[in-house]
This record gives structure tokens, sequence and C-alpha cells, in this order.
């Protein structure tokens, strides 16, 4: 009974992280919509999201859910660390960087776009360490046995990336970082529910057995 409680305890956080993974994105997609209805003046062709964080009729649905988010997107990374496949250093860079673009996410929220620089630092932040920790969490993983969800998981990153690169016909951003945050809602999503849902959900994309002795941190 011993050896087994230690198990059961990873198992029933790395399950909790992956409820983290499901809540992060439909808390945080709920509460964006509800300060869009809460804000009709906002136009998706001419504003930022940021808007809805300074408008008093918006303001504490859309920062609150990004701070919430956030937060919960952190618990997610924490739990999802030994479901990344120890390939030398891409392990710890991945998680260093799905963590600190949870922190990024909470951040935006934290500080409004009328901070100025440190609402500009935190929303580059996050549109940059999210897809590059996804770029390194999906060599990871095709490295190893978890090649499909290694493609899947590259194929989120740059689903969030050519966004921010097209050079879109009007002057607001909100359809640009929409279409940049979806992918990411995506892969939250289908990695929380693995997490909930797999045996043991702390080895998820490892190898199994011996296959893990070469290059396992």
């Amino acid at each position: 009974m011993k050896d087994e409680t230690p198990g059961r305890g990873r198992t029933v956080y790395t399950r909790l992280a992956g409820l983290c993974g499901v809540l992060s994105p439909l808390l945080g997609i709920s509460l964006v919509a509800a300060s869009i209805h809460l804000c009709p003046s906002f136009s998706w062709t001419q504003n930022y999201l940021s808007l809805l964080g300074v408008e008093r009729s918006s303001a504490a649905a859309f920062n609150g859910g990004l701070i919430a988010s956030g937060v919960l997107a952190l618990g997610f990374a924490i739990g999802f660390r030994r479901s990344i496949p120890g390939v030398r250093l891409l392990r710890p860079l991945a998680t260093l960087g799905l963590a600190l673009g949870a922190c990024a996410l909470c951040a935006i929220g934290v500080f409004p776009r009328t901070t100025g620089t440190p609402h500009d630092v935190a929303s580059a932040a996050f549109f940059v360490l999210i897809p590059v920790s996804l770029l390194l969490t999906g060599t990871a993983q095709v490295l190893r046995t978890a090649r499909a969800w290694g493609l899947f998981t590259f194929a989120c990153a740059v689903l969030m990336i050519v966004p921010q690169l097209v050079p879109w016909p009007w002057d607001g951003g909100a359809i640009e970082q929409m279409l940049a945050g979806g992918p990411w809602s995506l892969w939250l999503m289908a990695f929380g529910t693995r997490l909930i849902l797999a045996r043991e959900p702390s080895r998820l994309t490892a190898e199994q057995g011996s296959r893990t002795a070469t290059g396992v941190d």
C-alpha cells in the first residue's frame, strides 16, 4: 500500500492539471465573449482585444478572464511537465516556456493597455513564448513515440505564428489575436483531456519501459 500511494497522488495531481488545461480556454473564451457583448463600441476590424480591458463596461470580465485563464494554464504547465518526453534540454525549456507564457497571459490582464510598456511586453511575450514552447514540445514528442501528437503540437504552433505574420487589410488586430490564440486553446483542451483520461497521465507522452533510457533527464 505504501508503494502505491505516491503513484495515486501523482495521478490525482496530474489529472487536476489536465482539468486546469481544459478549463483555462473555456473560462478565458467565455469571459472574453462576455466582455465583447458588454462593449457595443468594440470593432473586430478597428480595435485590438486589449480595448476590452480598458472600457469600463467590459474591463472586469476581460481582465479577470485573462488572469484566471493564465493561472489555470500555469497549473496545467506544471502538471504537464512529466508528460513531455525527456529529450535533453527540450523538456525543461518547453516547460519553462509554457509556464512563462501562462504568466504573460496573466500579466496582460493585470496590466491593461493603459499601462503602456508593461502591457505591450506581456502581450508580446505570450505570443512568442507559447508558439516556441509548443515547437519544443512537438520536437520532443516526434523524437520519441508520440509522433502523431507531436505533429499536432507542431501544427498548433504554426497556426499561432501564421496569423501574426499575415499583412491583414484592416487597422485593428482583434481578428489576428483570436486566430493566433485559437490553436493554443485547442492544444490545451486536447492535452488537458488526455491527462484526465490517461491511465498513467504523468507518463502520457513518455516512452514506455527501457525505450526512455536514452536521453531521458
